[in-house]
């Protein structure tokens, strides 16, 4: 009786990751770090660790540790972003419905989370040196910025009141929602974020007085 013969198992095949998926892995090992270590976490060499790569691999996908962090930046702005918008489009399709959905979700856990402002407070300390940094936080502002203008033009629009400059009533309105969250984050017990909802929606009701006219 001849014993069976058994089939060579097939070699597993070595698979490269496309070049931005690495640099999207690369980049995620960038925020854990910053998360975990502040601004010491901003290191090739922490980060190459966090991510098990060599640190030449960072070196060949970013030349520069700046580009690294401020893609970084890019990741999770844009990710912010994206869940506001998401929200915003899944409200009832009215510019009041949409409108309160921003806000809402501005205040949410996602962004009311004190990890998102240790990870923007290294990176603001990095604008004023870098310009790849800066020119990441004038593009994510001003994506901001214009989708308010939108959501304010389409209520007034709607409700047939008057906004002077709607980039500058934009940029208050901003300004506003920007201030409460930091000011929560340095002070989580100086107020609810549904507390910071309703200011921004007396804030809106002033808006359609002509308060700021």
């Amino acid at each position: 009786m001849t014993a069976a013969r058994t089939k060579p198992k097939p070699r597993a095949r070595f698979r490269r990751e496309a070049p931005e998926d690495r640099r999207r892995q690369l980049g995620e090992a960038a925020l854990r770090c910053i998360v975990k270590h502040g601004n010491a976490g901003v290191s090739v060499r922490q980060i190459a660790a966090e991510a098990g790569v060599t640190q030449g691999l960072i070196t060949h996908h970013f030349g520069e540790i700046n580009e690294l962090v401020a893609y970084a930046f890019d990741i999770m702005s844009d990710g912010l972003m994206e869940s506001i918008m998401k929200a915003v489009h899944d409200a009832p399709p009215t510019p009041q419905a949409r409108l309160d959905a921003f806000i809402d979700a501005s205040f949410s856990p996602l962004l009311f989370d004190r990890d998102v402002l240790g990870v923007w407070v290294v990176f603001w300390g990095l604008i004023l040196h870098s310009p790849r940094m800066s020119a990441s936080q004038q593009r994510e502002y001003s994506t901001y910025v214009v989708t308010v203008e939108s959501l304010i033009s389409s209520l007034a629009e709607a409700e047939n009141f008057k906004v002077g400059d709607i980039r500058l009533t934009a940029m208050a309105f901003t300004a506003l929602m920007d201030g409460l969250w930091l000011a929560w984050c340095l002070n989580p017990s100086a107020f609810r974020p549904e507390d910071g909802v309703q200011l921004c929606r007396n804030w809106i009701e002033g808006l359609r007085r002509g308060a700021y006219a």
